[in-house]
């Protein structure tokens, strides 16, 4: 169990009992195996908060892999599935699923399921492929976070009394496109009960998911602070997290850590991966990490930090050669990692810190 509360936390009595009854239907309800645990994340009022999801939502199954056709995986052992019983359907299925394996070559690596048959899942691998899976690596089959399970009701928000008059607005990252300063893709609020998005006038974006490993901008238009209850289940293993880069311009990269403990910046893998590449010198920065402050009150604000390896240490822009290495990565938040020119794709791998 833990508690984040940057801005200082007002739950009432009645909000915290509120949410450990949501904790323990979590876990008793759910089949929760794993360690679960939750985060008060607080929020300020007339303010962007960047927030992420630390926890994943319980797995519908954990298998063994049998083998692997091209993005086809076969699990064992046998579960017996109905056939796209992992597949979205507005009408009968609120769920969208994806696929984390837990060992193996691609232990960490999430890809979108988009059908199943009663031993197999099929798989959204993009420009990837599954070459070095193999038989007896573990696999988790896990239900996205979306709109309505990590605000249910519009809790953690405040409620927009009309559509034009939005009181938080929740805007996604563009995880797409080439270059940096990138504008949100979606604008959405919560309003009559549900969650829309704007320009899709009133139809029910509750199940609209959020993607692992990426932040959420929630932008306060009203100064009442509120405070995110986010609770699941603890990931244990690897994270492996793709970061972009183009061979012309510098590429910014949205990301939230599935972690809900600190992790510094010397442990947090990004160096040993690869996946962060050194500066030649302090003013020709090659890679930059730009963190942001959720205990400021600011609307379209500027990174309170930004962070660059030099010399076999972390710097920090402003403060010299200082070695910054064990500042943190609070959980919770989110952060761009922004990549000076490169033709290759990389995979951040970060192991847990306990």
């Amino acid at each position: 169990l833990g508690n984040y509360s940057p801005a200082g936390s007002t739950l009432s009595v009645s909000d915290t009992v509120t949410n450990l009854q949501r904790f323990y239907r979590l876990n008793s309800l759910e089949g929760v195996t794993d360690v679960a645990g939750f985060l008060n994340v607080s929020l300020l009022g007339n303010s962007d908060n960047f927030f992420s999801t630390p926890f994943v939502r319980p797995s519908a199954a954990s298998l063994l892999v049998a083998s692997v056709s091209g993005n086809v995986v076969s699990v064992t052992p046998a579960p017996g599935w109905a056939a796209n019983q992992f597949v979205y359907a507005s009408s009968s299925q609120s769920n969208t699923y994806y696929a984390r394996f837990t060992s193996g070559a691609a232990e960490g690596r999430i890809y979108p399921i988009t059908a199943n048959a009663s031993a197999s899942v099929t798989l959204n691998l993009g420009t990837d492929d599954l070459a070095g899976v193999a038989a007896n690596d573990t696999i988790s089959i896990e239900p996205y976070w979306t709109l309505g399970t990590v605000f249910p009701n519009g809790t953690g928000v405040n409620a927009s009394p009309t559509v034009g008059n939005r009181n938080t607005e929740i805007l996604t990252p563009d995880l797409t496109s080439s270059g940096i300063n990138l504008s949100a893709t979606k604008v959405y609020f919560f309003n009559a009960g549900i969650w829309k998005q704007v320009g899709q006038g009133s139809v029910n974006h509750n199940d609209d998911i959020i993607q692992p490993n990426s932040y959420l901008c929630i932008r306060h238009n009203v100064a009442t602070n509120t405070t995110v209850f986010a609770a699941g289940v603890v990931v244990s293993a690897k994270l492996a997290i793709v970061v972009r880069s183009q061979p012309s311009v510098q590429q910014d990269n949205a990301v939230g850590l599935l972690r809900p403990m600190a992790v510094s910046l010397n442990a947090s893998g990004l160096i040993s991966s690869g996946a962060f590449q050194a500066s030649a010198l302090p003013g020709t920065r090659t890679d930059e990490l730009l963190t942001f402050d959720n205990t400021v009150a600011s609307r379209n604000k500027s990174a309170s930090a930004i962070y660059y390896y030099w010399q076999n240490a972390w710097r920090e822009v402003g403060f010299g050669s200082a070695d910054v290495g064990a500042n943190l990565l609070t959980p919770g938040t989110g952060f761009i990692i922004r990549k000076g020119t490169n033709n290759a794709t990389a995979i951040w791998t970060n192991a847990p810190n306990w």
